[in-house]
């Protein structure tokens, strides 16, 4: 069974439209970049089956959760990975994301290890999965219902500490 009826992907391109646009009007990307369009897939299962492709991240969060992040179609890689014998779906419509900088700033926002991300747990005072990249650079995804409150929480916190 298909769920691509799921995927923002499968829409047209009008229909699409982030949860951060509004908060993150003129803000420069250097500063918070909105990740709500790149194409996410959620997967549930044996992780050990799931082999990602070219242009594809698997965000380990336990054995049997993780996130799958993708350049191409979402749809098309969580109709490959059920061929695995795993559970998956497209959840680009379900979660907003934004990367930003600044490991003071990540403190401020998570109470999470950030040495042992990735991880899901508390961001912004909300679930949320934080994952760590080179350096002090920051990625987080949430529900996209949340995503203009989450875009504030970042933007505040990022005046808090250059007003200091």
């Amino acid at each position: 069974m298909s769920l691509s009826f799921l995927s923002p992907s499968r829409c047209a391109p009008e229909a699409f439209a982030s949860p951060l646009a509004r908060a993150l009007a003129g803000v420069s990307p250097e500063v918070v970049r909105d990740l709500s369009s790149d194409g996410k897939v959620e997967v549930r299962g044996d992780l050990d089956l799931v082999e990602p492709a070219d242009g594809e991240e698997l965000i380990r969060l336990s054995p049997r959760r993780g996130l799958l992040l993708v350049d191409d179609d979402p749809a098309e890689a969580a109709d490959r990975l059920r061929t695995y014998g795993v559970r998956a779906y497209d959840a680009t419509g379900a979660l907003a994301g934004l990367a930003f900088e600044g490991e003071q700033l990540a403190r401020r926002l998570t109470d999470l290890d950030l040495e042992r991300l990735p991880a899901a747990g508390a961001f912004a005072r909300i679930g949320a999965i934080l994952v760590r990249d080179e350096g002090d650079r920051f990625r987080a995804y949430f529900p996209q219902e949340l995503g203009h409150y989450v875009a504030e929480v970042v933007l505040d916190a990022i005046d808090g500490l250059d007003n200091r």
